[in-house]
């Protein structure tokens, strides 16, 4: 009956929290958008809007139908970061956090006499209490609890909003047997597909499959460590290295030209490039990405499926800012024209700064500016000095939307 994690996810939270910087839309339908276009999606919806059928990904003008009396917010990132760490700091007041993450999701682990209960609840309903008198009563959570990380987020999913729900190993692995497929995490629509192709059509006809069944249908590592999660086992954390940095943004309709997007690339580029000499890294490859409008196709139709185009390019080893907005530059000239709705860079094959290896393109004049403007950014003030077109661009308004990467202060 051991209890090991508490799971702490927040209900609805960029809608919550503008309904906490904004009284007046307590209990309303309210959706938070990239921006104030019908031709944007929503990034969230409070539950009433829910109610309607409004979720993550509903076009606005859908919303509008589903929801006539909805109201959209744009989206603001520093606030929801700001946020963020009201709220981390309100619930260390109970337990300090053992992992952040999301933007909406915590864990805590429980350790030695912590693993009862009553110990749990008694932490859960603290947790709960702190957010509303800290920061919000707008903003409430759903907790889970259980003998494992995995166990305790899908515990967190079954009671929204404000639940409190505990699964005991005891009950295990039965007390799962009503889901979805898809309410375990990690089974997505093609994994869903396998699944059923396999004969597993149900929670509980895959919560059934021996040990030995699921290494066989998922792989030795994945299926087994499913299988011992799911019976409430605790696998040990294992550290895996960083495989990319990426940066994305929604363009707003008077900047979906080529010539107004290519700030937004600038911009998203020397913050990854920020990011990497933050960390410590330095990038390989590249790869840009672009959303279009529709179902247009263009002349660049091999490289485009599902209305997104990509092309990614190699280099030695870098961190330099110029030296990666050169390379952006090239692929740039072979993207599409016309109808773009998102651009989005990724850059990849990282190498630690331990193992960089010297190269005889290396500017160390370069590396001393890049990390000169860093300094000045970090302890003066967020984008005081930024590279080429990208200055013309008002952060505040652009800003990415934070889920998995929590932002440090300087980005």
């Amino acid at each position: 009956m051991t209890i090991r994690v508490i799971f702490l996810d927040l209900n609805s939270y960029f809608a919550s929290v503008e309904q906490a910087e904004h009284p007046e839309l307590m209990g309303r339908p309210v959706a938070v958008v990239p921006s104030l276009v019908d031709t944007t999606c929503c990034l969230a919806a409070s539950y009433p809007a829910k109610a309607c059928g409004v979720r993550t990904g509903t076009l606005v003008k859908d919303a509008r139908k589903l929801c006539p009396n909805i109201q959209f917010i744009e989206a603001n990132h520093e606030k929801y970061v700001s946020y963020h760490h009201r709220i981390i700091e309100a619930v260390e007041r109970c337990l300090p956090v053992t992992k952040v993450c999301s933007i909406d999701e915590m864990s805590f682990e429980l350790v030695g006499r912590e693993q009862t209960l009553d110990f749990a609840l008694s932490k859960a309903r603290s947790m709960k209490e702190r957010i509303r008198v800290d920061v919000h009563p707008a903003l409430t959570c759903s907790i889970g609890i259980a003998p494992n990380r995995y166990i305790a987020k899908m515990a967190s999913d079954m009671q929204k909003p404000d639940g409190l729900t505990v699964i005991q190993s005891h009950e295990l692995p039965s007390r799962l047997f009503g889901l979805k497929l898809r309410d375990f995490p990690g089974i997505g629509p093609r994994m869903e597909e396998r699944l059923v192709a396999a004969r597993c059509n149900s929670a509980a006809s895959l919560c059934q499959r021996s040990f030995e069944e699921l290494t066989k249908l998922w792989g030795t590592k994945v299926g087994g460590d499913f299988w011992k999660l799911i019976h409430g086992e605790q696998i040990p954390e294992r550290d895996s290295p960083r495989a990319s940095f990426s940066h994305s943004r929604v363009l707003a309709p008077v900047d979906r030209t080529p010539e107004k997007a290519w700030p937004h690339l600038v911009a998203l580029v020397t913050k990854a490039a920020m990011r990497l000499r933050y960390d410590r890294f330095y990038a390989k490859s590249m790869q840009l990405s672009i959303k279009l409008l529709s179902n247009e196709r263009q002349s660049h139709s091999s490289t485009l499926h599902s209305n997104t185009w990509h092309r990614g390019c190699r280099f030695f080893e870098t961190q330099d800012t110029n030296m990666l907005l050169a390379e952006l530059s090239k692929l740039w000239k072979e993207a599409p024209r016309s109808r773009l709705l998102r651009v989005g860079i990724t850059l990849g094959g990282l190498v630690v700064a331990e193992k960089h290896q010297l190269s005889i393109f290396e500017n160390a004049k370069q590396a001393n500016l890049m990390a000169a403007i860093d300094n000045l950014n970090k302890k003066i003030r967020k984008n005081l000095v930024v590279l080429g077109s990208s200055a013309d661009l008002k952060e505040g308004r652009h800003a990415p939307i934070a889920f998995g990467h929590i932002p440090n202060e300087f980005e």
